[in-house]
């Protein structure tokens, strides 16, 4: 009986020890897939970062980009020579486009100084035709 016993006390130990050592391999692949996660959170994170500082350089171009319209448009109503001319203006990541009519190519000229005074202005594409 004492034998049985031992031999019961033997095997439910040694299920113990080989349930413990499963356990502790369950244990590292837990901490992997933990790791794992993290990770690619942190990865998330930065991707998802750099998504909204690429949306916001593009906003902050926009904005950028109608202020110099808006500046050049108050400018060329402001000049004697041309406030009377019906001038569009683009602009795209600061790069001025003016199109419309112009009276002569004295008048053309004198948009393009003006466009070239407004702070932000890259380029000016002056596409006025002369009449």
């Amino acid at each position: 009986m004492n034998s049985l016993k031992l031999t019961s006390i033997a095997l439910a130990s040694a299920l113990v020890l080989l349930t413990a050592c499963d356990q502790k391999g369950t244990d590292t692949t837990t901490g992997q897939k933990l790791d794992n996660t993290i990770a690619e959170g942190e990865q998330e994170s930065r991707e998802a970062g750099a998504y909204v500082e690429q949306k916001t350089e593009q906003t902050v171009q926009v904005v950028d980009d109608a202020a110099i319209t808006t500046a050049l448009k108050a400018k060329l109503v402001a000049d004697d020579e041309l406030k009377a001319l019906d001038i569009n203006v683009d602009t795209v990541g600061g790069v001025v486009t003016l199109t419309g009519m112009a009276p002569s190519a004295t008048a053309k000229d004198r948009a393009t100084e003006i466009a070239n005074t407004v702070d932000g202005v890259n380029t000016v594409n002056n596409n006025l035709t002369v009449q």
